[in-house]
C-alpha cells in the first residue's frame, strides 16, 4: 500500500487499462470519464474516503472509465491482494463493499420483476405523439423538461404512474431495439449523451426512486451520481422538485421530477 499525489488534470487510470490495483482517495476529487466517439464525457466525481476501481478488481476485467484529478488528489493505492485482505481484516470495508453489491443485486432482481411486471400489464390511457407517451395516473408526479433546449423535444410535464417509466432515445441505423420499450423517447445525435435504455423512475413502498439503466454515461440525481460507475445505481426522489440529468454533468438532458 502506498499513498501517492496527483497534481490537477493527471490521470489514475484509462479506460482499457488492466485491474491492477484499487484507489482509496483521502483529500480532493477525482473525475469519472468515459470517451465517446473519441471525445471525453464527464460523468460525475469521486470524494475523499470512497474507493475508485474496486470494481474491475472483484470482477477481475478491464477499467471501464478513466479516473483524472479534478484538484490537488492525495490516495492510496492498493494491489489487488493489498485490497482483498483490507476487506478481510476490516469489518467495515468489508461491510461496505457487500453493501453495494448487494444493493446491485437487489437493483437486478427488481429490474426483472419490474421487467415482468410491465410485460404483463399496459400503460393506461398511453398518449403517443411525436415518439413521447404521457401516462395518466392517479398520483401526483411528474417529469418535465428543465433546460429550454430539452423543451423543444417535449412541452408537457409527463405524469408518472404506479408503474416503471422509462427514459431513453431513440435507436439509429445499425442499432439493435433495447430490452425495454421507453415511455419518452428523445431524439440524440452522436457522439451520445443519452442511451437507449438510460434511466426509469420507479414507485416502490410508497416512494418514487431514479434507477440507471447501466447506461453508458450514468444519470446525476440531485447531484449524486449513479450508475455502473459509482456506488449506487438508485436514489430516492424527495418531495417536491428533483433534478435528474442523464448523461454527465455538462448533458444537455436535464429533467425536473416532481413529487407531491
Amino acid at each position: 500500500m502506498t499513498r501517492t499525489h496527483f497534481a490537477e488534470g493527471q490521470v489514475l487510470f484509462r479506460e482499457g487499462d488492466p485491474p491492477d490495483s484499487v484507489f482509496r482517495v483521502l483529500s480532493g476529487a477525482v473525475e469519472i470519464l468515459r470517451e465517446i466517439d473519441g471525445k471525453p464525457i464527464l460523468l460525475g466525481t469521486v470524494g475523499a474516503g470512497q474507493f475508485i476501481g474496486e470494481m474491475g478488481v472483484v470482477e477481475n476485467r478491464p477499467r471501464s472509465a478513466t479516473a483524472r484529478a479534478a484538484s490537488d488528489v492525495e490516495v492510496e493505492i492498493l494491489s489487488p491482494t493489498e485490497f482483498f485482505d483490507q476487506i478481510a481484516g476490516s469489518p467495515r470495508a468489508a461491510r461496505e463493499l457487500i453493501q453495494r453489491l448487494s444493493q446491485r443485486l437487489r437493483e437486478a432482481d427488481d429490474r426483472i420483476v419490474n421487467d415482468e411486471r410491465r410485460s404483463g400489464r399496459a400503460h393506461e390511457n398511453r398518449k403517443d405523439a411525436n415518439n413521447q407517451t404521457a401516462v395518466v395516473s392517479v398520483n401526483d408526479a411528474f417529469i418535465a423538461a428543465k433546460e429550454p433546449w430539452l423543451q423543444r423535444q417535449f412541452h408537457t410535464p409527463l405524469r408518472l404512474g404506479d408503474l416503471s417509466f422509462v427514459v431513453g432515445r431513440g435507436t439509429v441505423a445499425g442499432e439493435e431495439l433495447p430490452p425495454l420499450e421507453p415511455d419518452l423517447k428523445l431524439d440524440d445525435t452522436a457522439p451520445f449523451r443519452l442511451s437507449r435504455n438510460h434511466f426509469t423512475i420507479e414507485k416502490r413502498d410508497g416512494s418514487y426512486h431514479v434507477r440507471d439503466l447501466c447506461s453508458t454515461l450514468g444519470t446525476i440525481v440531485n447531484g449524486e451520481p449513479i450508475g455502473d460507475h459509482f456506488p449506487a445505481d438508485d436514489a430516492l426522489l424527495r418531495a417536491g422538485e428533483n433534478e435528474v440529468i442523464a448523461g454527465g454533468v455538462d448533458s444537455p438532458f436535464v429533467f425536473s421530477v416532481f413529487i407531491a
